[in-house]
């Protein structure tokens, strides 16, 4: 089952949640896509946080300068995720939004 979720990130400095894996089901991210819709360049960073540990983050993006008006994509590989682990977003400047695809399916 596909399942897509998207969030503007309001606050600065904070780690946002985008995603968690619902409980029973692993996930497959398929595709991140980061706006920059804010008038200056921003610094925008990605991770996936283990469940078991809030500790172990894994940066798929980690400070990327992204130009005002424009985006980045992350397409051409997957993650997979177990089930409560997450992706957070971390930015310092508001307006920044992110889409993120998954492949939900049920854990064996």
């Amino acid at each position: 089952m596909k399942h897509s979720v998207g969030k503007t990130i309001t606050t600065t400095g904070s780690n946002v949640e985008l995603f968690t894996v619902p409980n029973g089901y692993v996930a497959e991210v398929e595709t991140l896509f980061i706006s920059n819709t804010a008038g200056s360049t921003a610094s925008v960073s990605v991770f996936w946080e283990h469940a078991h540990n809030a500790t172990h983050q894994i940066y798929i993006i980690n400070g990327y300068s992204l130009n005002s008006k424009d985006y980045l994509l992350f397409s051409n590989g997957s993650i997979v995720l177990k089930s409560a682990d997450s992706i957070k977003v971390q930015t310092n400047t508001s307006g920044i939004s992110h889409i993120a695809t998954f492949d939900l399916r049920k854990e064996l």
